[in-house]
């Protein structure tokens, strides 16, 4: 603390060219004093900066600066920082004091202090203080641990040090946040990339000096110096905070827990400048200038940050930052009422009887407001469970990087398109991308419907193939009442043994003939290789093309093959995917024959904005890599089977629960007729019992009374035993 106290050295012009001609052999060098706060730094020839430590500095210190360079330059090549020209020298300034000197190299460009701040400066400095940040994340020194009045953590001993007056509340508001700071990731941070000390020159960063304040603390404190020098010399705050922060995160993400403090440090920065002022602007009254020169544009952010309570300050940096908790954005009492009013009611329904309010999810389990814990027996999206890392760190880098249209080469895409093919009949040679299942359906429609001439599909009785006109016309699933549309004909589900596929296409031109391979929503059966097989063969027979959907039953789930038309044998014309493609983020495919595909694009293109970007690629890469190298596919066949004989074993002693189906990790089991209560009923009461014990399943088939277990691929024995004895205990409750 004692170099804000001792004057800075002082030499004469002949001491300084004596200095530089014994410790670093220049000869009759043209000198030019900077500003600086409390050491004397002197242009050398325009070529050096010669920086002499106040008397008063440590050697550890000045050590400290030394090596952070060079690491610096090792960890971050590209980065502009000086380079230290030869040894450190200790010279005797002409009042007998013994000060440390290093002679550095001149980096181009003019400190960026002075005028107001436009949004590209603002981005710049944002990006290089976050790249800084990063460079010095592997560095260690001892003396980073220092005391220092710049540390922000030591604010309010500064403030009370400093005899200023009027801040006590503002002072008190942020103490929360200076303690806070102790549990987020922290370093040596240079702890002054302000406008002061970053060069530009034509628009373009040129350099980074005066590493004089570094000291060990949590990074979002290193942001916040560098937020509030640019706050200081911007026209609208709110603009310059959303540049720094964009042009920060592109090099460091921050934390939500971060992003909650840094206005507060802001603000602990904005009264540490006043307080240094005041405290050192008497002592110093030569260099007040220099020591004052903040004050009137501190006082002005001060008043504009400490308007707001911390809770707004936060939540505006938090929405800027991209760390906002929207889970938390609506009261939890006016979430139902709020969702129907502005989500079209009964048109978007919602599970279970009591709605349930999920804010996170982990591997096999969701997460209530509440604190509920949930395991998923239902969402086949999460494939290798929820919030997969690999998953969420590869779509979030490519973001960072680029994601835009598929009209632009781009390997990850490509790449992806190559990983698909490579698990299908070599026949299948051809891959189109889109946003789900529901429009891999469709653009499998619109290659059957060019390619055969037909304008006719065939599809099984109790069918779901997606959301958009056509294919909730394909979707006999979903069909009301009375309703049958033209053009559409069936063919029965093999729900018996033996049975055969009889495709019904009487005064219809077939151009397509569509099963859901593992026919889910027909109740989860056991399908025979020889029905799909005989279904390839009707459809051919009838000119039509054969397509195996996917969606539901693909991406391993029947195993290592993890496509559920392999397992038969079968080759179909078409092959649509979707839900786990990208473990959460939308992407579906369409695999096909060139020839099929060819056809259309005689006509036209195909396109489709968010299909085949970057950052869906990343997304696809990353579950395929997890199922390849984890052996999720085969462990779905060895958890599947353990479940049904567990579920098998508890049928044989519960009055509701009947017959249990399924291939790899997947289950149905039909629900039974008790008590008066109808099938669909029990099924209903079971699945709303089930959620009070905390599991989440579903419920399929024709009449809606088949339980549908269709879990992540992450679940292992143990959970799906967990499972067996929950729904054990919710048939036993009811005394069904």
């Amino acid at each position: 603390m004692s170099t804000f106290i001792e004057p800075a050295p002082a030499f004469s012009a002949e001491s300084l060219r004596t200095a530089l001609r014994e410790h670093w052999r220049l000869t009759n060098p043209v000198l030019k004093p900077l500003d600086s706060e409390r050491d004397l730094n002197i242009l050398v020839d325009d070529r050096f900066v010669l920086k002499i430590s106040n008397p008063a500095e440590r050697a550890d210190v000045v050590d400290m600066e030394v090596r952070a360079l060079e690491h610096v330059h090792v960890a971050d090549p590209g980065l502009p920082v000086p380079e230290s020209v030869g040894d450190i020298a200790r010279l005797t300034d002409d009042t007998g004091r013994s000060c440390l000197a290093r002679l550095i190299t001149l980096l181009p460009g003019a400190p960026l202090e002075g005028g107001w701040v436009d949004d590209a400066t603002a981005t710049r400095v944002g990006a290089v203080a976050a790249r800084v940040s990063v460079a010095l994340q592997g560095f260690f020194h001892p003396a980073a641990g220092r005391e220092l009045l710049w540390d922000v953590r030591r604010m309010p001993a500064v403030v009370a040090a400093s005899g200023l007056a009027g801040f006590d509340g503002l002072v008190a508001r942020v103490a929360p946040a200076l303690a806070a700071t102790a549990t987020l990731p922290a370093g040596v941070q240079h702890a002054d990339v302000t406008l002061t000390n970053v060069l530009a020159e034509a628009g373009a960063v040129t350099g980074v000096i005066d590493f004089g304040d570094m000291h060990h603390t949590a990074a979002v404190t290193d942001l916040a110096v560098t937020l509030t020098s640019v706050l200081r010399r911007a026209e609208d705050v709110w603009r310059a905070t959303e540049a720094v922060l964009r042009g920060y995160q592109r090099h460091r993400e921050l934390s939500a827990a971060e992003v909650a403090v840094l206005g507060e440090l802001v603000i602990a920065r904005l009264l540490t400048t006043l307080a240094v002022s005041a405290t050192r602007r008497e002592a110093h009254s030569d260099n007040e200038r220099y020591i004052t020169q903040y004050d009137d544009t501190s006082e002005r952010v001060l008043d504009l940050l400490g308007a707001l309570n911390p809770s707004e300050l936060g939540e505006r940096l938090a929405r800027l930052a991209g760390t906002r908790d929207l889970a938390a954005a609506i009261p939890a009492d006016e979430l139902p009422s709020r969702r129907t009013a502005a989500m079209g009611g009964g048109l978007s329904p919602l599970f279970y009887r009591r709605p349930l309010e999920l804010v996170r999810g982990e591997g096999a389990w969701l997460y209530a407001r509440d604190g509920a814990r949930y395991l998923d027996a239902y969402n086949n999206v999460a494939v290798i469970g929820h919030a997969h890392p690999a998953v969420t760190r590869a779509v979030g880098r490519q973001l960072a990087e680029l994601n835009t249209h598929s009209r632009y080469l781009h390997g990850g895409i490509v790449g992806l398109a190559e990983r698909i093919l490579a698990t299908m009949p070599p026949e299948l040679d051809t891959c189109l991308f889109t946003t789900s299942g529901t429009e891999a359906n469709e653009l499998a429609w619109r290659l059957a419907t060019e390619y055969t001439g037909g304008d006719a599909a065939i599809i099984a009785e109790h069918a779901y193939h997606g959301s958009s006109k056509w294919m909730a016309d394909l979707s006999s699933n979903e069909w009301p009442p009375g309703y049958r549309p033209a053009g559409v004909g069936t063919f029965a589900a093999p729900r018996e043994p033996g049975a055969v596929p009889r495709i019904e296409a009487a005064g219809l031109r077939p151009a397509l003939v569509l099963a859901d391979s593992q026919f889910t929503s027909e109740g989860i059966l056991d399908v025979p290789a020889e029905f799909l097989a005989g279904l390839v063969e009707g459809a051919h027979a009838a000119g039509a093309l054969y397509l195996a959907d996917e969606v539901q039953s693909g991406y391993g789930r029947s195993g290592p093959q993890l496509w559920r038309f392999a397992l038969a044998g079968i080759t179909p014309d078409l092959v649509t995917l979707g839900k786990p493609m990208g473990a959460g983020y939308p992407i579906g495919a369409l695999v096909t024959r060139r020839e099929i595909a060819d056809v259309l694009a005689d006509k036209y293109e195909y396109f489709s904005t968010f299909a085949a970007t970057p950052a869906a690629a990343a997304a696809g890469h990353a579950v395929l890599d997890v199922l390849e190298l984890t052996g999720l596919p085969a462990q779905a066949v060895t958890v599947g089977e353990h479940l049904r004989r567990g579920l098998r074993s508890l049928t044989d002693s519960s009055p509701v629960l009947g017959s249990v189906r399924g291939t790899g990790l997947l289950a149905g089991v039909d629900v039974l007729p008790s008590g008066g209560s109808t099938s669909r009923e029990v099924a209903r009461k079971l699945l709303d019992d089930l959620v009070g014990r905390g599991v989440l399943a579903g419920l399929t088939g024709p009449g809606g009374d088949v339980l549908k277990v269709r879990p992540p691929l992450v679940w292992d024995t143990a959970h799906a035993d967990e499972f067996v004895s929950r729904l054990a205990d919710a048939t036993r409750d009811y005394g069904l």
